[in-house]
């Protein structure tokens, strides 16, 4: 057993540049439930702590600010850093400021600066959210405060004390399980217990995100069968009003929480918001229809995949 399998591990939940939409979607994870991982209701995910969430912790004001301070100083080590929400360039807010997190002793905390600081003690680190992954709706276009994403901030080639990279959870929100899945991932790999997902050229884990959001759609069998709906409520594939599942993976088609929801399972086109550049094109406008090569390139390949079908449905089958 490893030494921090054994130990209490901290988590620090920051929130930059964000609407704190990834925090309401967490309280609706369902398995497990967030209250199953900080109480330690699931075995190797014993000994969690939160010690700062600014929505959901109990300290306050200086109080709260405190701990980030000796986060830094290494009080809380070994802990995971969470982020949700995008990180803004200061540079360009001089002398003003664009995101604090708190005051210490006459001292703001900005949000870069307090992030710099933890990556270098963190035993791993999560952005959950389009917008803590890439940047987000902040980063969008014209982008006056330089927002970026986790990933960009810390880099490609960043490594965790532990030697784990940045883990993204695009998604504005991502579905509620695929946040504490994730997370909980994250906990059994900072514990040693158990190796990260694989992870793809975004830092995404490939179990969630590999697939696109149309290739996991319950209606998908209109497009197959050349049926669009072309005003809301019709039935048919939405991809003539706008869907951008076809260009965006992601896994929230086919369910949100306990079986319910699910964008296009309710009759609304996948805006592409775990596209990593959501909110820009080729996912905006919302309602304009995704880029035509990504339909010919699927027209091309189901062709040619019914047609390889279909020959082999010509043999007989032994049994």
């Amino acid at each position: 057993m490893s030494k921090l399998e054994e130990e209490r591990l901290n988590i620090i939940w920051l929130e930059g540049q964000d609407c704190a939409g990834c925090t309401i979607s967490i309280k609706q994870a369902s398995n497990p439930t967030l209250i199953d991982i900080l109480t330690g209701a699931i075995p190797g995910l014993e000994g969690l702590k939160l010690i700062y969430h600014p929505t959901l912790m109990f300290e306050w004001g200086e109080d709260a600010a405190k701990i980030l301070v000796d986060a830094a100083d290494g009080k809380y080590d070994p802990f995971v850093l969470v982020l949700e929400g995008a990180i803004p360039d200061e540079s360009k807010a001089s002398p003003g400021v664009f995101c604090v997190l708190g005051e210490y002793e006459g001292e703001v905390l900005k949000l870069s600066e307090t992030v710099e600081k933890l990556a270098k003690r963190c035993a791993a680190a999560v952005a959950i959210g389009t917008c803590a992954s890439y940047g987000g709706v902040p980063h969008g276009e014209p982008n006056p405060t330089g927002a970026r994403g986790l990933l960009d901030f810390l880099g490609k080639d960043w490594k965790s004390s532990l030697g784990l990279p940045v883990i993204c959870i695009p998604g504005c929100p991502p579905r509620p399980d695929n946040i504490v899945e994730v997370l909980g991932h994250a906990v059994l790999a900072a514990k040693e217990i158990a190796p990260l997902p694989e992870l793809d050229e975004w830092h995404r884990p490939v179990y969630l995100y590999g697939a696109t959001a149309h290739e996991l759609c319950p209606i998908c069998g209109y497009y197959s069968g050349g049926i669009d709906a072309h005003a809301f409520g019709e039935v048919g594939c939405l991809g003539a009003l706008g869907c951008k599942g076809i260009i965006t993976n992601c896994n929230a088609s086919t369910m949100w929480m306990d079986g319910y929801g699910g964008c296009t399972r309710t009759g609304v086109p996948c805006f592409g918001c775990a596209h990593p550049d959501f909110p820009d094109a080729p996912t905006s406008p919302f309602f304009a229809k995704a880029p035509a090569s990504a339909f010919v390139k699927e027209t091309i390949r189901g062709t040619l995949g019914h047609l390889k079908m279909g020959l082999e449905r010509l043999k007989r089958r032994v049994i």
